[in-house]
Parts: structure tokens; sequence; C-alpha cells
């Protein structure tokens, strides 16, 4: 069976948009609100400053067969092993929370992909008002290149940070953690459980998938060092850790590595994505992108 585990990040930040909307309601229990509130003071910061921003991405897949918890790996070359290159795009919607991401994939196990140079780029700078319903086609076909029977559009290095935006936070509750050292820097555990429904991820049965996990959060400055995100509905199971890293040119920590797990139907799907040459973009109206 096919099953596809969530919404893309647009849809997701709609969604969020929509339930903003909604009279609010408290959250069964009181944050830790020091900390939380550097953190979301960070990331609303950091939705604008990450926006249009473009990286390559490098991308290495891998799918095994799981019996009785052990994984076994298929025969198929299309399942065993793959590998993406790709330009990586986040770009900030006025009036929206949150990024859009589009992924343009220039390379699969080693092979150009043909007729396209610099597409997303291009597309921003040339195509005006067109430009997003034309991105949003090149991200739809790029996850074509995916293997695995999980179609997978929740592999957004950013999505957990969007969880910490005003228009989110009251559909958690959140709960500090321990002290950890990550990337040279003294973090604090911040765990998150999605409580209200419907969430904010659903399967293509329409089904709710519950966001847990944890973010490590600078305790001074708010920043986020690591998130990990989970999901799971008896059927489906996910999990996506991120660990960000201090970037020279764009003097900001930007994704620098985003690992995924999903077990579905007897599949275990894994992957690991590095990000680099991070390259950023000027937005001069809502939908085109100047260099």
């Amino acid at each position: 069976m096919r099953v596809t585990p969530a919404v893309p990040l647009l849809a997701a930040t709609l969604a969020v948009a929509a339930a903003a909307l909604a009279p609010a309601r408290a959250a069964p229990q009181d944050p830790p609100r020091a900390l939380l509130d550097r953190a979301a003071a960070y990331v609303a910061a950091y939705a604008e400053q990450l926006s249009s921003v473009v990286a390559e991405e490098r991308y290495d897949q891998r799918v095994e067969i799981v019996v009785d918890g052990f994984a076994r790996g298929r025969a198929s070359a299309y399942d065993r092993h793959r590998r993406l290159v790709s330009d990586y795009l986040l770009v900030k919607v006025p009036r929206m929370e949150g990024w859009i991401p589009f992924r343009d994939v220039i390379e699969v196990d080693g092979q150009p992909v043909r007729d396209r140079e610099d597409r997303l780029m291009t597309l921003f700078v040339e195509s005006g008002g067109r430009a997003f319903d034309q991105a949003a086609r090149i991200a739809e076909e790029s996850s074509r290149y995916n293997i695995g029977n999980v179609r997978r559009t929740i592999n957004v290095p950013t999505l957990a940070l969007i969880f910490l935006l005003d228009g989110h936070r009251h559909r958690f509750t959140f709960t500090p953690g321990e002290e950890r050292r990550i990337e040279g820097r003294t973090t604090r555990e911040l765990l998150f459980t999605e409580w209200s429904r419907p969430t904010l991820i659903r399967t293509s049965g329409n089904n709710d998938l519950i966001a847990v996990g944890t973010f490590w959060i600078d305790p001074e400055s708010g920043l986020v060092v690591q998130t990990r995100l989970q999901a799971d509905d008896g059927t489906l199971r996910s999990e996506i850790t991120v660990t960000y890293r201090a970037d020279a040119r764009l003097a900001l920590w930007v994704p620098w590595r985003m690992r995924e797990e999903y077990e579905s139907g007897g599949e275990r799907i894994q992957g690991t994505a590095t990000y680099s040459n991070f390259r950023k973009f000027r937005v001069e109206t809502d939908e085109s992108i100047k260099r």
C-alpha cells in the first residue's frame, strides 16, 4: 500500500493559518515560558533571514525490508540505494508563517537530469506571477526520484521550526528537558507534543499523525541547534533529525544535516541529506527573486 505521510509545508502553513483564525484554546499545561519565548523570537527573526536562500543538497537514500525487526536489503537496485543532488530553495511568502521549500533534482545516481539548468533560480527571476505554480510542479516532479513506498513530503529540514511560530505554538505542549552539548554549544532540551486536532501532518487517507519531538536550544539566545520530529499512526513511523551549523557567508546558522527514517508496510527507508553552498537572494515582490 502506498502511504503519503504528510502534506507539503505550504499546505501545513495554510492549515495553521486557518487554525489561527479559530478561537484560541489554552494548552493543557503552561509551557516553560522563558526558553520557549526566546526560541520563538529567534525563529520569527530566522524566518525572515533564511527566506530566499538556495543551497546544494546531497541526499543519500536506502530502502530495506524489515522482517521481525531485522532489516534485509532488497535485490532491486531501485529499492536499495539512491543518491540525489539538488538545488534546494526556501522562499518566504508575505503574510504566511514558515517557508515554502522547493527541491529541484539536478543529478540521480551520478547521471544528470536532462533539460534543467538552474531551473528554480531562472524561474523566480524571470517568471513573475507564474513562478510559484511552476516551481510547485518542479518540486512534485522531483519527489518521484525518492525510493521506497512512502511518498515523503515532510523531508523538509526547517519543518519543525514552524511549530515555534505564534500561529502554531497553541497546538503543542512544551516540556523542558536536560542539557546537552551540540555543535560546540551548551543547549537545553525542549520537548514538544501536538495535542490539537486535526494534526498538521496527515496521511493520504486523512489520518492524524501526531507530531512529537525535541528542540535543542541555546538557552541564552534562543538559537535552535538541533531538532527531532517524530510522527506515528500505528502503520507508519517517521523520525527526522536536523542539525544546524554556523555559515560564515550568510552569518546564520543553517541546516547542515538531515537524517530521516520511516517504517511502513515492511519497509524501512533511511536517508541522509547534507547542505552546503548556501546563497542568498533578494525578494523584490511576492513571487520574484533577484540575485
